[in-house]
């Protein structure tokens, strides 16, 4: 199956759906495969059309627990400031590579045009998933200039994933990218998906007024440290 065919599969299933980013930071109780496992299976029994996951171990362990698409990516273990202003999301070919023996359907690559650090350009990347791997490409991006570079180059689909959580965005971000979405959803011919600070159903009716392909849920859903934490401030003020 070609990686176009493949694509096309994928984006019959997602289509208005849901994409459970099932992750757990380094040091998080849940951070091993076994309980990615059951957060995954947890939101398929719930509805979701597909995971989104990091980390080899885990999708290699879920590639066997399920048939849904898995969406797969690598994160460098950096600090919190610098990921604002370096790739840290599959940024290599070792990476891409480790990925597709994972198991993943589709690998997801920092698009933007933040320091890289290899000698791997994102050309090079996104080619080298298509060609040598032969799967599709989902770009995270965080401004319209990224995601109009990342469709030139050949990326399968957009994600705003990453909308917020650069030094040119943070400033600006107060919720979801709905505005980004609907530009990036009438002036391009690939999909484009929601992700990022997704946090209430409304997000999700929002996002497809918008047109959106499907919306990408995590944190709301998945990180139970982070969902405790809003109530818990909520007892403080």
């Amino acid at each position: 199956m070609t990686y176009q065919e493949k694509l096309k599969y994928i984006l019959q299933i997602i289509d208005g759906g849901i994409i459970a980013s099932c992750q757990a930071s380094y040091g998080e109780p849940l951070n091993e495969p076994i309980h990615i496992n059951a957060l995954a299976q947890s939101c398929l029994l719930g509805g979701a059309k597909a995971l989104r996951l990091e980390g080899v171990k885990n999708i290699q362990y879920l590639r066997h627990q399920t048939v849904a698409p898995i969406i797969g990516l690598t994160k460098d273990d950096i600090s919190e400031a610098d990921k604002y202003h370096k790739v840290y999301i599959t940024r290599t070919i070792n990476d891409a590579l480790a990925l597709k023996n994972a198991g993943c359907d589709l690998i997801a690559i920092d698009a933007t045009i933040r320091y890289r650090g290899s000698d791997c350009d994102l050309k090079t990347l996104i080619d080298y998933i298509h060609n040598d791997l032969e799967l599709p490409v989902w770009a995270d991006i965080a401004t319209y200039s990224e995601a109009i570079n990342a469709s030139n180059l050949g990326c399968d689909i957009i994600s705003t994933t990453l909308y917020g959580y650069t030094d040119e965005t943070k400033a600006i971000a107060s919720g979801p990218a709905f505005a980004l979405l609907e530009i990036l959803a009438r002036e391009l011919t690939i999909p484009i998906i929601l992700e990022g600070h997704v946090s209430t159903p409304d997000d999700i009716i929002i996002a497809f007024k918008c047109k959106a392909k499907a919306v990408v849920v995590g944190s709301a859903i998945t990180r139970p440290i982070l969902i405790t934490r809003k109530f818990v401030d909520a007892c403080k003020k």
